[in-house]
Order: C-alpha cells, then sequence, then structure tokens
C-alpha cells in the first residue's frame, strides 16, 4: 500500500521537480507562498513546513523583501549533519581524516590538469605568508586556505563544498588539533616544506609527486595526532 504524501511533501516534490526539469535554477525566485499554495491545493502552512526544510537543506534561501530563492548552499547542512553524527559518535577523527585524505588527493589530481596561472600565484602567497608568519593562529589561517585553494582549483564544486564542510567540523569538535599540530619549531619546518612541495610539483604540473608531498603531510598530521612525532 502506498504511502500517502504529507502536504509539506507535495511542495517539495514539486521544487525538486522543476529544479530537475530546469524551470527553476540558482539564484532564481519561487512564487508566493499564496501562489504556490494554490497551484498545488495545500495550505500555505505546509508551503511554509517545506520552505523552512529546504532552507535548513541548503536548497532555499530568504531575502528580506524579495521572498525566497534557490540558492544551494549545501555547506552549512552538511556541518550541521557531520557534526551530529560526530556528536553521536558516529565519526570520529580518523574517520573524518580519512575521507578528507581522498578527496584532497583527487582534488590535487584535478588541480594539476585545471589550475590556471592566477591559482597557482596565489597558492605560492599563501605558502610565502605562511612561511614568513610567526603567529600560531595566523599560520592555521594560511595553512587552511592553502588546502581550500587547491581544493577550488581542481574544479569540482562537490569536492570543494565536502572539504570545506569537513574543516570546520574539525575546527568545531578537535579545535586544540591545528595548534598541536604547530607546537613545536620541528612540526612547522617539517609541514611547511611539505606545502612547499605540494606547491611546486602543482607547478610543475607533476601528480605524482605532488600527491606524494600531499600524503606525507597528512603521515605528518596523522603521527602529530597520535602523538608519534
Amino acid at each position: 500500500m502506498e504511502k500517502t504524501k504529507k502536504a509539506y511533501e507535495i511542495v517539495i516534490d514539486s521544487i525538486k521537480e522543476q529544479i530537475m526539469n530546469q524551470e527553476l535554477v540558482l539564484g532564481q525566485g519561487l512564487p508566493p507562498e499564496r501562489e504556490i499554495s494554490e497551484k498545488l491545493g495545500v495550505s500555505r502552512n505546509s508551503v511554509r513546513e517545506a520552505l523552512k526544510i529546504l532552507t535548513v537543506m541548503g536548497v532555499v534561501s530568504s531575502r528580506q523583501g524579495a521572498g525566497n530563492y534557490i540558492s544551494g548552499n549545501f555547506k552549512g547542512y552538511m556541518v550541521d549533519a557531520l557534526s551530529m553524527m560526530f556528536m553521536l559518535d558516529k565519526l570520529d577523527y580518523d574517520q573524518i581524516n580519512q575521507i578528507r585524505i581522498g578527496l584532497e588527493m583527487q582534488a590535487y589530481a584535478l588541480a594539476v590538469k585545471n589550475a590556471e596561472t592566477k591559482d597557482i600565484i596565489e597558492l605560492q602567497e599563501y605558502v610565502n605568508a605562511l612561511d614568513q608568519s610567526t603567529d600560531n593562529d595566523e599560520k592555521t589561517i594560511y595553512d587552511k586556505k592553502i588546502h581550500y585553494a587547491i581544493a577550488k582549483a581542481s574544479g569540482n564544486v562537490l569536492i570543494v563544498n565536502i572539504l570545506d564542510a569537513l574543516s570546520e567540523v574539525m575546527d568545531i569538535f578537535i579545535f586544540e588539533m591545528r595548534r598541536e599540530i604547530l607546537r613545536t619549531e620541528k612540526r612547522k619546518g617539517m609541514l611547511q616544506e611539505a606545502h612547499k612541495q605540494i606547491v611546486e610539483c602543482l607547478l610543475k604540473r607533476d601528480v605524482v609527486n605532488g600527491q606524494k608531498a600531499l600524503m606525507k603531510h597528512f603521515d605528518m598530521i596523522d603521527n602529530i595526532i597520535h602523538k608519534e612525532l
């Protein structure tokens, strides 16, 4: 026996279908709640309930005085979902890191093919700034910028969004991790050298050695977190 759809599910399905058919695209405004209500034969409360759910999911956003529109802001939804998994003991540092490594390795391979000159210049600037900085909080910022820039240079929006969400979850629940990584001069030097190698290989379009340098970087972090370095 087929389950009867709730009214708000009818609204969600209608919006999903319009997105699939490209009748609704990123940045496009949705019809007024009254119009959606009349078209689908549901109450305005059901429309509001559906829009709230789609807002939490990152599909819809609202502008003051301009109504609702298709936003595609999925990072917040992913951060919330991953955070809940972490709090419910369904995830730990190792599991998050394993996914991150796999995605960053793929991002690097794509960046070697797709990175433009401006992307590589940006990465070199971040590496230089990281090298010159004496402030650990500032170093942390540049470290994150390097990894984000590589993901962005991959040209894969899904990789960028997932890595960004994973990074934010790690910052929320393992906030001492980055500080611990940069605690000694030896660690700072080793990680900085790895960053330089990663960018140099990207400049040479060398996937194999670039991924080796990236893996070396992650191995060092893993050893630090597990107190082996």
